[in-house]
């Protein structure tokens, strides 16, 4: 069981968990071409409070559950519709261009919802 604690009563576990997915996935986006045992220490080096938060301070649970968490935990960047694992997203991010290929995507996402609420304005 993890030495897990919630220090904000407003916080739920499950918005831990968010937090700690968003930072993970900000790794893989933020540098390409990462394998699982880069991931899980830049993860821990760069968001130690996010990781203590959702996943205590038990190291050996804690990289066996970011383990699990790579091969099987499925992300949604809540812009693009993808949802893939971890590992996914590293393999998709294995590169800058597919990054900035990706970032390219996410913009005409979003400028294609701010016409389309446009378009719903003047109806």
């Amino acid at each position: 069981m993890n030495d897990f604690k919630f220090w904000n009563t407003d916080c739920t576990e499950d918005d831990f968990y968010a937090e700690l997915k968003e930072a993970a996935w900000n790794i893989l986006h933020e540098n390409s071409d990462m394998d699982l045992e880069n991931w899980k220490t830049l993860l821990i080096e760069q968001y130690p409070a996010e990781v203590v938060d959702a996943l205590g301070t038990n190291p050996p649970e804690v990289f066996a559950e970011l383990s699990d968490w790579w091969e099987s935990m499925g992300y949604d960047d809540g812009i693009t519709d993808l949802c893939y694992t971890f590992r996914d997203w590293a393999e998709y991010f294995a590169t800058e261009r597919s990054v900035e290929l990706y970032d390219l995507l996410v913009e005409a996402k979003l400028e294609i919802r701010r016409l389309e609420g446009e378009k719903s304005l003047r109806r």
